[in-house]
């Protein structure tokens, strides 16, 4: 083989090296820019879920710091029954996070966990026909007290571990059709106790209620929405606690990436 051609054959390698050097950079390169997107989305949703429970610990501390400040009873009435109109509308900073927070009545809303069939019939023959009303709340009261059995030969199952948790459970699990559930949620909710603000329910709520009649809400849902400015990822925390004298008790959580 001349020179010439073993120049040729030198310059092919190293073009075919070229190529491979190329695919091979881009891929570390592609790599190492899905490494960093993770990191940074691993980042972002640690300092969003820190500012989302920062903002429920911000409100609660805000909410038993005015109940301690109350000394007419007809005050402190007025304003727990008024609290979900008074959550903040501003996001705070804390450090790289924002939060926002909201507070719901929860005993303005009829639960669907403790209501009874009868109640829940009424409820939902207010968004449909008594025929799908009266199957809407069969379903449901089926899903709940499955797991209470009376046959002793029967698995063992605590009657928690069938209660609704959230309201997208209803229709996720075809208790409640869409479409019907999308204008009754407003009025649910699972959260409850069983007690009706009466002087916060609307009368679509009044009209199914049963069990205890209040005048002020037994149990507050404290919603917190925490994120990082310029990233789109917030972690929301729903948390609930019963009002005892000038405390609230923590009852439960859900959270959630949005």
């Amino acid at each position: 083989m001349n020179l010439r051609s073993r120049r040729g054959v030198a310059l092919v390698l190293v073009l075919w090296i070229v190529v491979i050097l190329a695919g091979v950079s881009a891929g570390v390169v592609r790599a190492a820019r899905t490494s960093t997107g993770i990191a940074v989305n691993a980042r972002a949703n640690t300092i969003a879920r820190a500012a989302a429970e920062s903002g429920i610990e911000a409100i609660v501390a805000a909410i038993e710091d005015t109940l301690t400040r109350f000394e007419d009873g007809d005050d402190r009435k007025a304003w727990l029954n008024a609290i979900a109109l008074q959550s903040a509308p501003d996001s705070f900073q804390l450090g790289e996070g924002r939060f926002q927070v909201a507070v719901v009545d929860v005993s303005a809303r009829l639960d669907v966990n403790a209501a009874t069939q009868s109640n829940l019939q009424t409820f939902f023959s207010q968004f449909t026909d008594p025929a799908g009303a009266a199957a809407i709340a069969n379903a449901i009261r089926q899903r709940i007290d499955s797991g209470n059995s009376s046959d002793p030969g029967a698995s063992f199952r605590p009657r928690s571990a069938t209660l609704i948790r959230s309201l997208d459970e209803l229709s996720a699990r075809r208790l409640v059709p869409e479409a019907i559930l999308s204008r009754a949620a407003q009025y649910l909710t699972v959260d409850g106790d069983g007690a009706i603000n009466a002087r916060t329910a609307s009368d679509t709520v009044l009209v199914a209620a049963s069990g205890e009649l209040r005048d002020e809400p037994s149990r507050l849902l404290l919603i917190s929405r925490g994120w990082v400015s310029g990233h789109p990822l917030t972690c929301e925390i729903q948390a609930v606690y019963a009002i005892a004298g000038n405390r609230l008790v923590f009852s439960h959580w859900r959270e959630r990436s949005l």
